[in-house]
């Protein structure tokens, strides 16, 4: 197939989806904008993660929670929880790898929010060390 016939394929599929959703209710455009954010979400993790359950010991400014790790990253982690928080919010977190026994006092900041928990980014502060004994259990799995 030629570069031409490439572009044009793209440009007709581009029409058909843009006529399909011209003709979509407001509630089925705001599923499909859901969907999309969500696309994006998954698309913009820079690493790759293991799903876990593990305890984390964690606190913001103003109080102290306990709960768990869902999974892990070498860039952060996500938290079920359903105490309210922010995007932005800093929080400190304690929590150990169980195959390696090794805890961990890591800072971070929340970059997302969901309705059961939340994405947690770890701060620059990590030491080489910490990120490779992250890195060591993502192997693992």
């Amino acid at each position: 197939m030629s570069k031409t016939e490439i572009l044009e394929d793209e440009n007709k599929l581009t029409e058909r989806l843009i006529s399909a959703i011209s003709k979509l209710s407001p509630q089925r455009k705001k599923m499909l904008n859901e969907l999309l954010e969500e696309w994006e979400r998954l698309d913009y993790r820079e690493d790759s993660r293991i799903p876990c359950f593990l305890p984390v010991d964690y606190s913001t400014n103003d109080r102290v929670y306990q709960d768990f790790i869902n999974n892990l990253s070498k860039g952060g982690v996500f938290i079920e929880t359903l105490s309210p928080f922010r995007v932005g919010q800093s929080i400190s977190l304690i929590f150990t790898l169980p195959l390696m026994q090794k805890t961990f006092k890591i800072s971070g900041t929340i970059v997302r929010t969901e309705q059961d928990g939340i994405g947690v980014k770890f701060s620059k502060k990590l030491t080489p060390y910490q990120k490779e004994l992250i890195h060591s259990a993502i192997s693992r799995k």
